[in-house]
């Protein structure tokens, strides 16, 4: 684990599919990298009562091993939700013609790469701004109208004023292409695909990934060690923390 570490603390650069527009010049790694603050609650769509019990027993059971709040049992209001569709681009395509007011926080630009994705999955995050200390901050209208909240806070280039809390989840998985995977797999694919909005360059390329599931003939049977290196680093310490901070100065011991 200790290499991949490594690995992960050296790869600065990002793909920047979900975070908001950074509020200043200072460029997208001086923002937060969204993550959940909130207490997870997992639900499935799609699928038999029995497996989605299942599916949802082991993302609990992922979350906790990183640490993550989790909400009590079946009363919680699921925010983190895995959907077996058939087409999980047109089923996007379809929120947005219906319900356009999910995605006002994204740009057009955001909306379009989401639909000309490619893949056998389709993951949208719902990103909210809020303070260090949990306040939501309003969402910008224009240049003219920013938004701004009040609190006691000393300057510091270590941390950011604002964090970015991811609020809701949704993870689609095209049924076609899900067929043949056990349940431990689509729950460790959602699972990496939920809990991150970002992941280091080339990821998937030289360590093995969950991500490349529905890709490669050789597929993970669970979350490699780069996975969960990788979550393991995102949830580590304060939430507002730069992302360049957060990829970096990992002191670590040769791989075991």
């Amino acid at each position: 684990m200790a290499h991949i570490l490594r690995k992960i603390a050296f790869a600065t650069a990002l793909a920047a599919t979900g975070l908001a527009a950074p509020a200043a010049a200072d460029g997208i790694m001086d923002e937060p990298l969204p993550r959940f603050e909130d207490r997870l609650c997992p639900g499935i769509i799609g699928l038999d009562r029995e497996y989605a019990g299942l599916m949802v027993s082991r993302l609990r059971e992922n979350a906790d091993a990183l640490g993550l709040r989790l909400a009590g049992g079946d009363a919680c209001e699921a925010n983190v939700v895995i959907a077996f569709v058939e087409d999980s681009r047109a089923y996007l395509a379809e929120m947005m013609d219906e319900r356009g007011y999910l995605f006002n926080d994204m740009t057009p630009m955001q909306r379009r790469q989401l639909l000309e994705s490619t893949g056998a999955s389709g993951v949208w995050h719902q990103v909210a701004a809020r303070t260090r200390d949990g306040i939501r901050v309003g969402r910008r209208e224009n240049l003219a109208q920013v938004p701004t909240a009040g609190m006691w806070q000393a300057h510091s280039r270590i941390y950011r004023p604002v964090r970015h809390d991811i609020t809701y989840a949704l993870v689609l998985l095209d049924r076609d292409e899900a067929r043949g995977l056990t349940l431990r797999q689509l729950a460790d694919y959602a699972t990496l695909r939920a809990l991150a909005t970002e992941f280091p360059a080339g990821a998937g390329e030289g360590e093995a990934s969950m991500l490349t599931l529905f890709e490669d003939a050789d597929k993970p049977m669970e979350l490699t060690a780069f996975d969960r290196a990788w979550l393991e680093r995102l949830y580590a310490g304060l939430p507002n923390i730069p992302a360049s901070t957060r990829l970096q100065g990992v002191e670590v011991a040769e791989s075991e």
